[in-house]
C-alpha cells in the first residue's frame, strides 16, 4: 500500500483546513490504557465488536490482510461513531486498493472532507498504483471533540511496515523510498452526527508519526 498518510493520500493539509474552517484545533492527548488489543484478521473477516454491531468488510483480494480491532468505547454515546471512523477506514484502503476506483467509502463523509478525498484518489499515485501485505490498526481511543460541538474524535495507530506498494494491473511491488518512521503514525477522524442522525466523517487532523507516536510502534 502507499506510504503516505490514511493509507495511501495526502489529503491531510486540505483536510486540516476544513477543522480549521469549523474551529478545531488539535486533536485530544492519547490515553494507552484504553487500547484493546484483540483484533479479528481479513481478508472478509468482520472485526469482533461487542453490543450487537458489526463492520462491513470490502472484498479484499487474499493477497491484503487488514487488522482491526474489536474495542468498543465504554460510552454508548460514541459506539456508533467509533464503528463509522473505522468502516470509513476500510472501505477508504480497498479504494486505494482497487486504484481509486471504488466509492463505498463516500457513504462514511459528508461536507469538504468528500472533496478532498476524491481529489486526492484521482492522482496517478493512486490510480495506478495498489498494495499487497499487512496493514495493522490499533490502540483505538474515542474522545468528544474539544472545538466541535457535538463532535466525537477516533483516532487510531496505523501501521503498514508489512505491505507494500504495487502496480494496480501488474502487481510488481514498487521500490519503498519513505523514511522508516513514517510506516507509523496516529491518526485522528472528526466524526458528526446528521440531520438523519448517522455519523459522518467530516475532518482529519494531521496524522502524528513515529518516534513523535511512539505508542504506534510494536
Amino acid at each position: 500500500m502507499s506510504r503516505r498518510p490514511l493509507g495511501g493520500l495526502p489529503v491531510v493539509a486540505a483536510l486540516a483546513v476544513a477543522l480549521a474552517a469549523c474551529g478545531s484545533a488539535r486533536p485530544p492527548a492519547f490515553h494507552p490504557a484504553g487500547a484493546n488489543p484483540s483484533a479479528r484478521h481479513g481478508p472478509g473477516a468482520p472485526g469482533k465488536l461487542t453490543r450487537t454491531s458489526t463492520l462491513t468488510w470490502p472484498p479484499f483480494g487474499p493477497d491484503v490482510h487488514i487488522i482491526m480491532p474489536g474495542w468498543l468505547p465504554a460510552d454508548p454515546g460514541e459506539i456508533p461513531a467509533v464503528i463509522t471512523a473505522k468502516n470509513f477506514l476500510l472501505a477508504y484502503l480497498y479504494a486505494e486498493y482497487k486504484g481509486g476506483a471504488d466509492q463505498r467509502w463516500a457513504g462514511y463523509v459528508a461536507g469538504s472532507v468528500a472533496t478532498a478525498l476524491r481529489s486526492d484518489l484521482a492522482v496517478p499515485a493512486v490510480t495506478t498504483e495498489s498494495f499487497t501485505g499487512i496493514i495493522r490498526f490499533s490502540r483505538i481511543q474515542a474522545f468528544w471533540d474539544p472545538s466541535v460541538n457535538g463532535a466525537i474524535d477516533v483516532s487510531e495507530c496505523f501501521d503498514n511496515a508489512r505491505s507494500a506498494n504495487v502496480g494496480l494491473h501488474s502487481r510488481r511491488v514498487i521500490p519503498d523510498r519513505s523514511p522508516p518512521g513514517q510506516h507509523y503514525y496516529r491518526n485522528t477522524d472528526v466524526l458528526a452526527r446528521g440531520a438523519g442522525g448517522q455519523w459522518h466523517v467530516i475532518g482529519v487532523y494531521p496524522v502524528i508519526y513515529y518516534p513523535q507516536a511512539k505508542e504506534c510502534k510494536p
